[in-house]
């Protein structure tokens, strides 16, 4: 019986270790100008939606690091933006979005679960003595008059309201997946408990 109880509660940790997310390393804060991580998008797009809804909810954590600058690629000169930015990152896809650019550097078509790839390219982007905005020189160079949004703008679009943003920073707490692991665990030892106890009668 005390096999089964050890095999339980090393299933039950793992199962907890194996939700709870690892929090991103953040560098030292210096003098370094902000990076701008830009996303091109489409109102319609649903995996825009995801990217917005993501930093909306945790942008606060690094705005000390990068800012988020949004184009929608209705608006003609935002769509040549885009295909600037493609054609110098030697991106020879057409139209498609989301499309992310840090640096000249960091490229990304489409957005995927969360935004750990585009949070460590930013903050990389943020350590690199090197660092060089393209989009930033791609709109001198061409005299592109282009309509940008903010983060906070393009989630207000979408009544997404964004954490943090008025110097309030929500409170730590579990990720989902950690609760229902915790959830799922709790089942289970009271399943375990449940056996032991009906067993010694």
């Amino acid at each position: 019986m005390k096999k089964i109880l050890l095999a339980i509660f090393v299933a039950f940790s793992i199962m907890i270790m194996a939700n709870v997310k690892a929090e991103i390393e953040l560098p030292a804060i210096t003098d370094h100008e902000k990076v701008v991580v830009y996303l091109f998008r489409a109102d319609t797009c649903p995996h825009c939606h995801d990217f917005l809804e993501y930093f909306a909810e945790n942008y606060y954590k690094y705005k000390d690091y990068f800012e988020i600058v949004t184009y929608e690629v209705n608006d003609q000169d935002n769509y040549e933006l885009m295909q600037s930015a493609k054609e110098y990152m030697g991106n020879d896809d057409v139209g498609h979005v989301p499309y992310i650019v840090v640096g000249n550097s960091f490229e990304k078509l489409g957005f995927g679960e969360d935004g750990t790839e585009v949070i460590e390219a930013a903050l990389n982007a943020y350590q690199d003595e090197n660092y060089e905005d393209i989009v930033k020189n791609i709109i001198a160079d061409q005299n592109l008059n282009v309509n940008p949004n903010t983060l906070k703008e393009a989630c207000d679009e979408l009544d997404f309201e964004v954490v943090g943003l008025d110097g309030e920073v929500p409170k730590a707490g579990l990720s989902d997946g950690a609760i229902v692991g915790i959830i799922f665990g709790a089942i289970i030892l009271g399943f375990a408990l449940l056996v032991v106890f009906s067993r010694k009668k």
